[in-house]
């Protein structure tokens, strides 16, 4: 069963029960103090009027003493409540990011990386924002309900009268608070919306500045930013509007009790100590009830961005979690499969139809065919991004969806046409996907991709720090880092999405050399961009429209005279550069 939102905002808060608890007894006794001038100033006053100065030195000393107590209890309301709220950010973060590397590639495919770092950042600080509401719930109705019961005490009838503002301030309030949740979801994706834009003009800063586009970038991202503006500057007039409409209504009250209060005073049926007192202790019930108000202005507020966080990621349900009762191979081949698979985009993308190849532990397989053709959606099935909608992929006879997904990927070394590194150490690079690897391990990797030698010239050598994105190497280098940390998890299986398409013909040799190597000893699925290097492949499959159209050797599908041939021979002609 889900539970609302507002249930949820309340669970994020009962992780950090002892700071929570030791925040609301700090909050409470602030609450309590700020009562207790009542009774002072009504013994103070009449104590003057009786010219008592015993008493009216007594009272002095009760005061200091008063907010002296008060100072400590101000101190921890304020301290651990900070915590609470730091502590509360920290937590959901975690368990956003938690959950965004459990969720499917399908949902990073129809999500922009700005909206889903927007909720991470923006949705989380409103909830954050929030955390202080915890004060105001406990002050103040100990305010306003304490303050009501002393004025009830002081004099029943002026307190009958001053119930006349509670009504329209009640209305006030629930009709402001409506109206800010709504305006709060409209400020929530236009800061998603502001995000998704700065992220992607930073992230593209080459092209804008090849186009010449930095005006209209700036134009776009200006219009964003303006759109955010309004949509807060809504929520601010909403929350705005509601104090000074309280105090307006309390002060109605307070010069209706003034004039009949002073003649109480004047028949001397109340004394000007506890008049006062009484005035005083409105102020405080005002008080109280603005932060009610302000708690369900706050509150929508909260609400609307819990509601964005939980939709937007804590509640999507992944369709690729593990059978309960998935496997692991004590004794991996690398025999793989793909029999009769057909695959359907979330979208209704029809990707692949009747698919059928083996390839066996130790050979090597490349795919052909243009682009859309069905290639890298075969790479997604095997590295189980996505399960076919119909038909099987198995790994060693046994289907994918049987296997541990965790374990089955640490069989597959994946090499990318365009290498992603970090921003940390060669070495960190190397061992991502085998954090315990031992330096020997790392350094006989790297020599297998012929990364060593270029490694030792840098001025740390595996300690190198690379900037973002591994910029401080080159396309070629940077390549060899991707196979020497493919190679170190000793996969069974290797995937290769032409690695060499995009380099210079000396970068492309070193890299060849190195992939070569590899090949003769795993199983490998090639992704070819290039009619070179599908040839050097035990075993070409030809796609077409999702669907293979041919499927053999080089020699073998040159002999068939078909598609494959065809291209080639264009190829060898100069007719065709052989890009796929």
């Amino acid at each position: 069963m889900k539970l609302g939102f507002d249930r949820r905002f309340v669970d994020q808060l009962k992780r950090q029960r002892r700071s929570l608890a030791l925040g609301l007894l700090c909050v409470l006794g602030v609450a309590l103090l700020d009562l207790a001038p009542a009774a002072f100033i009504k013994w103070a006053v009449d104590a003057i009027s009786t010219s008592n100065t015993y008493q009216v030195g007594m009272m002095c000393l009760f005061i200091i003493a008063l907010y002296s107590v008060k100072y400590w209890f101000t101190r921890g309301q304020v301290y651990y409540l900070s915590d609470v709220a730091h502590r509360v950010t920290a937590s959901l973060r975690q368990q956003l990011f938690a959950k965004l590397q459990s969720l499917p590639i399908a949902y990073f495919n129809n999500k922009r990386t700005g909206a889903i770092q927007s909720v991470i950042t923006n949705d989380v600080n409103v909830i954050q924002s929030g955390v202080p509401l915890v004060r105001d719930v406990i002050s103040a109705p100990v305010r306003a309900f304490g303050g009501l019961a002393l004025i009830l005490i002081l004099n029943w009838k002026l307190a009958l009268v001053s119930f006349i503002a509670v009504p329209p301030v009640a209305w006030l309030i629930m009709q402001n608070s409506r109206k800010v949740r709504k305006a709060q979801e409209t400020v929530q994706q236009s800061m998603s919306d502001m995000t998704v834009r700065m992220n992607e003009s930073l992230g593209a800063v080459r092209v804008v500045r090849a186009f010449s586009a930095e005006e209209r970038q700036s134009q776009n991202f200006s219009q964003a930013v303006e759109a955010t503006y309004d949509s807060n500057m809504k929520v601010v007039g909403r929350v705005a509007r509601l104090k000074p409409l309280v105090e307006i209504i309390g002060a109605f009250a307070i010069a209706i009790i003034f004039y009949l209060g002073g003649m109480l005073v004047a028949q001397k049926e109340m004394t000007a100590g506890s008049l006062l007192s009484f005035i005083y202790l409105l102020d405080v019930i005002k008080n109280g009830a603005t932060g009610i108000g302000n708690i369900s202005s706050v509150y929508s507020q909260v609400l609307a961005a819990t509601d964005h966080v939980y939709a937007e990621v804590l509640d999507v349900e992944s369709d690729m979690k593990d059978d309960e009762n998935a496997i692991t191979l004590a004794d991996p081949k690398g025999r793989v499969e793909f029999q009769d698979v057909s695959f359907t985009y979330p979208d209704g993308t029809l990707a692949l139809h009747g698919v059928g190849f083996t390839i066996e532990p130790g050979t090597s397989a490349a795919l052909v065919g243009r682009s859309g053709a069905g290639k890298s959606t075969i790479a997604d099935l095997l590295l189980r991004f996505y399960d076919p909608t119909s038909g099987a992929v198995t790994f060693d006879g046994n289907d994918l969806r049987r296997l541990n997904s965790g374990w089955l990927r640490k069989q597959i070394g994946v090499v990318p046409q365009q290498t992603l590194l970090f921003a940390s150490t060669i070495r960190e690079n190397i061992t991502f996907g085998k954090p315990d690897a031992t330096d020997e391990e790392v350094k006989q990797a790297a020599c297998s991709a012929h990364a060593d030698e270029f490694i030792l010239a840098t001025p740390d050598a595996y300690a190198t720090v690379l900037g973002e994105r591994g910029v401080r190497l080159s396309g070629g280098e940077m390549q060899r880092v991707a196979i020497a940390r493919a190679l170190l998890v000793e996969p069974k299986v290797m995937l290769l999405d032409e690695a060499t398409s995009s380099l210079d013909a000396m970068s492309e040799q070193i890299v060849q050399e190195a992939l070569d190597g590899i090949m003769r000893e795993r199983t490998t699925l090639i992704i070819a961009h290039r009619l070179s290097t599908a040839a050097r492949a035990d075993q070409i499959i030809v796609l077409s429209q999702g669907g293979i159209v041919e499927k053999g050797s080089h020699a073998e599908l040159m002999a068939l005279n078909g598609t494959y041939a065809g291209m080639y021979r264009a190829f060898n002609a100069g007719l065709f550069d052989g890009a796929l």
